[in-house]
């Protein structure tokens, strides 16, 4: 049987800022761990008209939050209920 675990994040994915805030680090912690593939970043899209992908990062958040978990349980067998801050 599956664990269920409840868990508070904002939405499944957050910027850089907040992400830092969130974990409690620098933000230029969190842009090291980018640029060295330990976070996952969503896909930007060029938008009509366009040359170059514009935006800012965006962290999957949810997915740094199941990997935590299943590094900490030492098993993938759960579910995360996301509940989200309004």
């Amino acid at each position: 049987m599956a664990t269920t675990i409840s868990i508070t994040i904002p939405r499944a994915w957050v910027y850089p800022e907040e992400f830092a805030k969130l974990e409690g680090m620098s933000i230029h912690t969190v842009y090291k761990w980018k640029e060295h593939g330990k976070l996952e970043i969503l896909p930007k899209s060029i938008a009509p008209g366009k040359k170059r992908a514009g935006g800012r990062i965006r962290i999957k958040y949810a997915k740094y939050k199941a990997q935590q978990t299943r590094d900490i349980l030492g098993h993938s067998n759960f579910s995360i209920n996301i509940v989200g801050v309004h």
